[in-house]
């Protein structure tokens, strides 16, 4: 099963980076350097944990090619969130729009997390249910989509 979304999650990141780059800087603010270093760090710990836990269990981290999946991953720091990949990216995009320093940059973050949402995120969770049936839906109530 081929995701039906144009490009991998991150692209799709950097895409909305460019764009929030590119929208005028209305609303200025101030450059939060300890919370971009904060944000940068967090989120580079999330991709690198989230990404340790898939190589441990020998699972595809392909977000294209959902048909690759062979396990559901529910240890580390699946426990908190079940899609701490996408959170790693998103948590980057705030680290970038605090060092943008203007309010229509968040609206990046937004646009992030409706678009992953409804075109990766929904699509994955529908495969996995069918794939993995009362095993997901068990997780799925206990651990939240993002945190």
């Amino acid at each position: 099963m081929h995701s039906l979304f144009p490009f991998p999650p991150p692209l799709l990141c950097f895409a909305v980076g460019v764009v929030m780059y590119a929208l005028p800087p209305i609303g200025l603010h101030s450059k939060f350097f300890y919370a971009i270093w904060f944000f940068i760090l967090l989120s580079i710990f999330v991709a690198a944990t989230s990404v340790w836990q898939f190589y441990r269990h020998n699972a595809s981290i392909d977000p294209l090619r959902l048909d690759k999946t062979t396990r559901l991953v529910t240890s580390g720091i699946f426990q908190i969130t079940r899609n701490p990949m996408y959170l790693s990216l998103l948590l980057i995009l705030v680290a970038w729009a605090l060092w943008l320093g203007h309010l229509l940059a968040w609206s990046g973050i937004i646009a992030f997390v409706f678009l992953i949402n409804r075109f990766q995120i929904s699509r994955e969770e529908i495969y996995l249910e069918k794939k993995f049936g009362e095993e997901y839906r068990r997780y799925k109530s206990k651990v939240r989509r993002w945190i």
